[in-house]
């Protein structure tokens, strides 16, 4: 039976959603098929092993990384000569929630962290990046200080973690820019559209923007523009709105919840401008809405 990992028997607490361990795949070991309801990122500091996710089977290798997001079934199989060194950190994006809006400016964080996992089924994509040893370098110095902070847990820990971890989030982005520039790798056209669709579903409360999104496709916004339109019948303003209306519409169900929170909620930070903007999807004002709940 495959078994689901939760991250409550990892974490600290709601508040703190992190974990990380330097673990040894010894050799020939198996580890079983799982899931889990958190996001994992690998990193093989030294050995090499197999790697099995989405039905397909890849080579780990010193300074491999990648990001293994919730729901996503994968198992290991150790190396015949050697052990593997990996390190495991397990989050919540929620733990960088704050910082989540300036992280996601980035169109190679956008792509490693979100697209990239989703692209799996794809068989002809790689998922996961090499560093050069330099990279590795500055990568596995930050993984030991935050494996430090996190076991040890000085004065002012959870702190240190955090900014540590945002930057090593951040290098990790510039490592896949690069990675992606020199293999002239692009989204496969059958997929990306999935793909963004996938992400702006789960960050529609997020400032995301066309100028995001299309630089993270590698295409002008026009061009963008247009075969978002052609592919769900909204522009991506309309689109992103309508999934904003609808997350509005499910909290405005209930009856304590006010309405200046619900805009906010939503992404939305001027209540008049939300207002106007469910009255354009919905017909009615958010207090007719809710009225019409109660009959």
């Amino acid at each position: 039976m495959v078994s689901t990992l939760q991250g409550k028997a990892y974490f600290e607490g709601d508040s703190f959603p992190f974990f990380i361990q330097r673990y040894i795949i010894q050799k020939d070991e198996t580890i079983p098929s799982h899931t889990h309801d958190f996001i994992e990122l690998i990193y093989v500091v030294k050995g090499s092993a197999l790697h099995e996710m989405a039905e397909q089977r890849y080579a780990l290798a010193t300074g491999d990384v990648f990001v293994i997001e919730p729901q996503t079934y994968h198992s290991y199989i150790g190396s015949d000569t050697e052990e593997t060194i990996i390190y495991n950190v397990l989050f919540e994006k929620q733990l960088l929630q704050k910082e989540l809006g300036g992280l996601l400016e980035i169109p190679a964080f956008i792509h490693f962290f979100y697209l990239a996992p989703f692209l799996r089924k794809n068989a002809s994509f790689v998922p996961y990046i090499s560093l050069t040893v330099e990279q590795r370098r500055q990568i596995e110095s930050l993984l030991q200080k935050i494996d430090r902070e996190f076991h040890e847990k000085p004065v002012g820990y959870q702190l240190i973690i955090k900014t540590s971890w945002i930057e090593c989030l951040v290098l990790l982005s510039r490592y896949h820019e690069e990675h992606q520039n020199s293999s002239n790798h692009t989204l496969p056209k059958e997929d990306w559209m999935d793909s963004i669709l996938h992400f702006v579903e789960q960050h529609h409360r997020q400032p995301l923007s066309l100028d995001q999104l299309s630089r993270t496709c590698g295409m002008s916004v026009s061009s963008f523009t247009a075969k978002f339109k052609k592919a769900t019948g909204k522009s991506f303003i309309d689109y992103k709105h309508s999934l904003q209306i609808r997350h509005a519409c499910d909290m405005l169900k209930d009856p304590h919840n006010k309405v200046i929170h619900i805009a906010l909620s939503s992404g939305f930070q001027d209540i008049s401008f939300f207002n106007r903007i469910f009255r354009k999807h919905m017909g009615m004002t958010p207090g007719q809405f809710r009225q019409q709940q109660t009959i």
